[in-house]
């Protein structure tokens, strides 16, 4: 699928005037790297977004997945439907990813996913707690593998993926294995949920309004960065719980030292001085 803009409509007619270029998977050993990671997945359902030509969807097909192949473009939703019309297993979705709804059973994702849109497409998948998304083998951008995978966790809508969700940056692929070759590097981004979580789904919108302020400024002292929800004797007690100094930098912190903070928070602080829950950063 295309990898910077979605398509329009004008006229009655389909125009790309929002794309800049396709950059389809041509490597077939990429395809078979992507299969291999995604065994690792139980689930039977398997979503391929931004399917394109459908360089993923029949392989995925014929080891026996069930594939929902989802494309916005008109014009391979027309492709993939004349070129996998008898094949079993298989339904196209022509549909903007984002506004469509999901599975209500447990899927996973393996797919080439446009680049303009990776946080939005993983914010869908990982943002709430209810979506039954078990695991994903995805292309992104190498450059956003290593922010999503990288420590510490300094961005808070990241670090409330992570809290429920293993992210890897599994390898990086070269742009040759793409037609044409994007100018930016690429990875294979691994993710799964974790068996248990280091938040409870339902105190996920809690968590993230604790978060979303606190991390504002990733480099104010941890005294001051939760100096609003914590009094002095509760911070004396949690600096000596995480093993800090109390003048640490907020965004220094590891994910199951967040973990701590929240527990700590729910259990000593009261209520009244808790965030409002469902802050979510996005920057």
């Amino acid at each position: 699928m295309p990898k910077n803009k979605r398509p329009s409509r004008q006229a009655g007619r389909f125009t790309p005037s929002n794309f800049s270029g396709q950059h389809l998977i041509r490597d077939k050993s990429l395809v078979r790297r992507m299969i291999e990671l995604a065994r690792l997945s139980p689930q039977p359902l398997m979503l391929d977004i931004g399917a394109g030509a459908g360089a993923l969807t029949l392989p995925l097909a014929q080891e026996g997945w069930q594939v929902l192949a989802i494309e916005n473009d008109p014009r391979f939703a027309e492709k993939l439907r004349g070129k996998l019309r008898e094949a079993e297993g298989i339904r196209i979705v022509e549909a903007d990813f984002l506004e469509m709804p999901l599975p209500r059973k447990p899927f996973g994702v393996v797919a080439n996913i446009p680049f303009a849109i990776t946080s939005s497409v993983l914010g869908k998948l990982m943002e709430h707690p209810a979506v039954p998304f078990r695991h994903g083998v995805l292309i992104v951008e190498l450059g956003v593998a290593r922010r999503f995978t990288a420590d510490p966790v300094t961005h808070a809508r990241i670090l409330g993926w992570r809290m429920q969700f293993d992210l890897k940056l599994a390898e990086p692929v070269s742009p040759d294995c793409f037609s044409p070759p994007p100018r930016v590097q690429c990875a294979i981004l691994t993710v799964r949920r974790k068996k248990e979580p280091l938040v409870r789904p339902s105190d996920h919108a809690r968590f993230m309004g604790l978060v979303t302020q606190a991390l504002r400024v990733p480099g104010a002292p941890l005294h001051a960065a939760l100096g609003l929800r914590f009094t002095p004797a509760q911070l004396k007690h949690l600096v000596k719980l995480l093993r800090v100094d109390r003048s640490a930098p907020i965004g220094a912190l590891n994910e199951r030292q967040w973990a701590a903070v929240f527990e700590t928070m729910i259990r000593y602080v009261e209520p009244y001085r808790w965030p409002k829950a469902g802050g979510m950063s996005k920057r």
